[in-house]
């Protein structure tokens, strides 16, 4: 019974997400899709003082879907806290008693044991992402340039983004325990994010190949702000672990496990990935006062509105390999300190370069520069790589507390300012 039940709350809140497929119009939507990093009918009122045209429209949504792309693809990825219980008790050898392991573990890589049979593993957290690049291009200045043609004109034009983009994410974890070995877990994660961009600097050249001038000359002075934000729930994501070996009390520890993530965050607000995606992964640990630790799993995803705005879901979200290693000490028996780095692998992403281009004609004359920004849509393949550090406190038995912050590394993909992260965890026998 209480399987069907999972299944059914499961099934309602995909129900949304998968009735939002199709063309998004990003000249009337007030998605978030369509305010990062502008609207082609923001454009379109810069280039021409009117809504924008299809040519000047097809141009900028080729710019967008890339960047859309590779935003959405990293958000579904962001990590979460443990689901397992803090405390486990190993086996003396020669005695059938055992002896309490109390080393509480990391806190954003989950570790090989379960919590028991009958047990159920309740966790909340919170964590802040401030949002500051995108492809290696600071968000507090995007340079987008592209260009079109319309019959023997060409027209060329560049301006520049201002972005503000932060993500409040509340994050629900269960985890039951349906035998001695087996864990099922049920993540649902509450997002807030807000956006902000302010679009300035315009500059659009119309170069008639037939004459070989430069007709009209646009170059105003003001800017076009637009903000929004959106509230929901996330992905779901349901998870099965089996403990391989660890289960006798051993120091070593294995586990290997699945997941199935459900699309019921609205993709086009970016609170969900708009695709079914699916995980398979392995868990070892040595348990100790420090107590090394790893992870490894390959991420699979289905297609994605958000891979390609103007058309039916067709292509896939970018996955890859992803990996943790890392370790946790037993300061004193109530409080662990906990230390990871953590690699996600985005194979084959939607993204954008930024460079010049020269002006044809009798340009670097008459007010009409030499060369003009452009971005070029490309596909990229990169791994994020992330410091995370914590503290795990028990005040009373099956009762944690937990903060962590995540700093990433490299300047790859879309890069927050460091993560800081609070969460409170129980775990408790149920009564059958």
């Amino acid at each position: 019974m209480k399987a069907k039940t999972l299944l059914l709350f499961v099934s309602f809140a995909c129900v949304p997400a998968v009735s939002s497929f199709g063309q998004v119009d990003c000249n009337s939507s007030t998605k978030l899709v369509c305010q990062f990093p502008f609207s082609a009918q923001t454009l379109g009122v810069f280039a021409a003082g009117t809504n924008s045209t299809t040519a000047l429209a097809t141009a900028a949504e080729a710019v967008a879907n890339p960047i859309n792309a590779s935003i959405a693809t990293q958000l579904t990825q962001l990590p979460i806290p443990s689901a397992t219980v803090g405390v486990v008790t190993l086996q003396k050898k020669g005695s059938e008693f055992g002896t309490t392991f109390d080393n509480l573990g990391p806190v954003l890589t989950d570790r090989p044991d379960t919590v028991g049979k009958g047990h159920i593993f309740a966790g909340f957290s919170y964590q802040h992402f401030n949002f500051n690049s995108l492809a290696g291009h600071n968000l507090s200045n995007i340079p987008i340039g592209f260009s079109y043609v319309t019959g023997n004109v060409t027209s060329y034009d560049a301006v520049s983004n201002q972005v503000s983009f932060q993500l409040d994410q509340y994050v629900g974890i269960a985890t039951y325990g349906a035998t001695r070995r087996t864990d099922i877990s049920v993540v649902v994660p509450f997002n807030s994010v807000s956006l902000a961009v302010s679009t300035s600097g315009f500059q659009g050249y119309q170069y008639n190949a037939g004459t070989n001038s430069y007709g009209q000359i646009f170059s105003p002075t003001t800017s076009v702000s637009s903000n929004g934000s959106a509230k929901g729930v996330g992905d779901i994501t349901v998870i099965v672990k089996q403990m391989v070996i660890g289960q006798e009390g051993t120091r070593a520890a294995v586990s290997a496990g699945v997941s199935a993530r459900f699309p019921s965050g609205d993709a086009l607000n970016y609170l969900g990935s708009g695709a079914f995606g699916g995980n398979i992964y392995g868990l070892f640990e040595y348990r100790a006062r420090l107590a090394p630790h790893m992870k490894l799993s390959y991420q699979w995803n289905g297609n994605s509105q958000v891979m390609n705005l103007q058309s039916m879901p067709s292509i896939g979200l970018p996955g890859g390999l992803q990996y943790a290693a890392g370790a946790d000490f037993k300061i004193v028996r109530s409080l662990t300190l906990a230390a990871d780095l953590l690699g996600n692998q985005f194979v084959n992403v939607p993204s954008f370069t930024s460079g010049l281009t020269n002006l044809p004609g009798p340009s670097g004359q008459g007010g009409i520069p030499s060369q003009i920004s452009t971005t070029t849509p490309t596909n990229l393949t990169y791994t994020t790589a992330n410091f995370s550090g914590g503290l795990k406190w028990s005040p009373r038995p099956h009762f944690l507390l937990y903060g962590n912050v995540l700093v990433q590394l490299n300047n790859v993909g879309l890069r927050s300012d460091p993560v800081p992260l609070f969460g409170i965890a129980y775990n408790f026998k149920t009564t059958h």
